[in-house]
């Protein structure tokens, strides 16, 4: 699997150093999800957000782009992360939670190009994609079980043997992993990024409008009131298109 020579320019980001402390390693599972969204709070949930804290308005908005599902009824949510970031690992229980509590709202997985090893990562994330394998949990699981096992990124033969486990084609891979339409998708979400200003991962924007800004959740209390900025932000939204 060669590396990508990105022919754009590329957003410097340190890390995927998130404004908030270190989080305590938390597996990504659908137990933990499961376990999270039993907290989701409900509509009485008594909660103040205030726009420069817990998030921030965009003038441009990001839209939904042709390669991502059509946003449900409820609005949709996009994430900008890294697979190889411990902190979107740590973060995907949380999202996974949220969006098992609210079918009505989309939830669309970007893996971001910041640099040429993100980009390849990214290029494994839409190569799945192209090829119809809706695996972005798995992935970002895999790539966290790396990193604690080995204390390292996936090797070639790392992602070889992760294809392998899920009955991925190798040869269809690396002809998808070869796609130009890859290196578009990636220019797409790249550009947003910089627009928008996104210099950390993870990273929601709900709406394509409201970028959250408030620390991402380390406990199922600090999850519920996650939970109800996005619900907040996703009525906020509404309640402005209707004027």
């Amino acid at each position: 699997m060669r590396h990508l020579a990105l022919t754009f320019l590329l957003l410097l980001i340190v890390g995927c150093q998130p404004a908030s402390e270190e989080p305590q390693p938390t597996e990504a599972s659908n137990d933990v999800a499961a376990e999270l969204a039993g907290n989701t709070p409900t509509q009485d949930t008594p909660t103040t957000f205030v726009e420069g804290k817990d998030y921030r308005v965009l003038d441009q908005a990001i839209e939904v782009a042709a390669f991502e599902p059509v946003p449900a009824v409820g609005g949709f949510i996009i994430e900008f992360l890294w697979p190889g970031c411990p902190h979107c690992q740590h973060f995907n229980p949380t999202i996974v939670a949220y969006e098992l509590e609210n079918s009505a709202v989309t939830v669309i997985k970007r893996a971001a190009p910041a640099n040429e090893r993100w980009a390849l990562d990214a290029r494994v994330f839409y190569a799945l994609r192209g090829m119809g394998h809706r695996l972005d949990d798995e992935l970002i699981g895999y790539y966290e079980t790396v990193r604690e096992n080995h204390n390292r990124l996936p090797t070639q033969e790392d992602i070889n043997a992760f294809l392998t486990e899920h009955a991925v084609d190798l040869a269809a891979f690396q002809q998808a992993y070869d796609d130009s339409g890859i290196t578009d998708k990636l220019r797409v979400v790249l550009q947003d990024m910089m627009e928008a200003d996104i210099s950390s991962v993870p990273t929601l924007v709900v709406n394509g409008k409201y970028v959250v800004t408030a620390p991402a959740p380390h406990s199922p209390g600090e999850s519920k009131r996650y939970f109800a900025l996005l619900d907040h932000l996703l009525k906020l939204n509404m309640a402005e298109s209707s004027y």
